[in-house]
């Protein structure tokens, strides 16, 4: 009999073993994180290192190109300011040319006696330049100083950027006992080293006579 009862409390002493056991499988154990398994590597053979990826560079803001110079400004060729700018200021450069022809000369002429010159003055880019110098008449009756005023004539150029491309028939009287006595060394050395020209008119102021004048005068 006591057999019996021993046989069901160790019965029931391996069941209440069971169920502790499940509950604390369900209720406390913690699953554990699959480790990776990693190849181990052959012997002999180099294992490639993984190269560490590079952030991509910062894109840099496109530099704006510097603007371009501004061409200048073109004056209008029937504008009172290309009048005083160019047409004024053609005979008195070539007139200031010529002289050094005429400096410390020996044989002075007389102060009536002239020569007038014919030409094209072109202006190309803001180059002044004249060409196809020719005698028109002269009474000087010195063929040496005739030829050294052509010369000197043909041989004038000077750069103004507001001066437009032009062309235009030309003439020039050298008076050189009259009007060009004051491009002479002395006389410009007297009144002193400015620039020549009529710079001191205003647009609608009238020009003085003078022997160089192309547009008028005595001729």
């Amino acid at each position: 009999m006591w057999r019996k009862w021993l046989t069901a409390i160790a019965a029931i002493a391996l069941l209440v073993l069971v169920l502790l056991l499940r509950h604390q499988l369900k209720g406390g154990a913690v699953a554990a994180a699959p480790v990776p398994i990693t190849a181990a590597p052959t012997p002999g053979v180099a294992v490639a290192a993984t190269a560490p990826v590079a952030a991509p560079a910062p894109v840099a803001a496109p530099v704006p190109a510097a603007p371009a110079d501004a061409p200048p400004k073109k004056m209008d060729p029937s504008s009172d300011a290309f009048f005083f700018q160019f047409d004024e200021v053609v005979p008195q450069r070539l007139t200031a040319e010529a002289a050094s022809c005429y400096e410390g000369i020996k044989q002075r002429v007389h102060r009536n006696q002239k020569l007038r010159l014919t030409f094209k003055t072109q202006v190309v880019n803001g180059e002044v330049t004249v060409h196809d110098v020719r005698v028109d008449e002269s009474t000087l009756g010195n063929a040496a100083l005739e030829a050294c005023f052509v010369r000197k004539v043909q041989e004038a150029h000077w750069h103004d950027d507001a001066l437009p491309d032009w062309t235009q028939d030309d003439q020039l009287l050298l008076r050189p006992e009259r009007g060009m006595k004051k491009f002479m060394k002395d006389n410009r050395e007297y009144e002193g080293d400015g620039p020549i020209g009529p710079t001191t008119l205003v647009a609608g102021q009238e020009a003085p006579w003078s022997d160089t004048a192309t547009a008028s005068g005595d001729w």
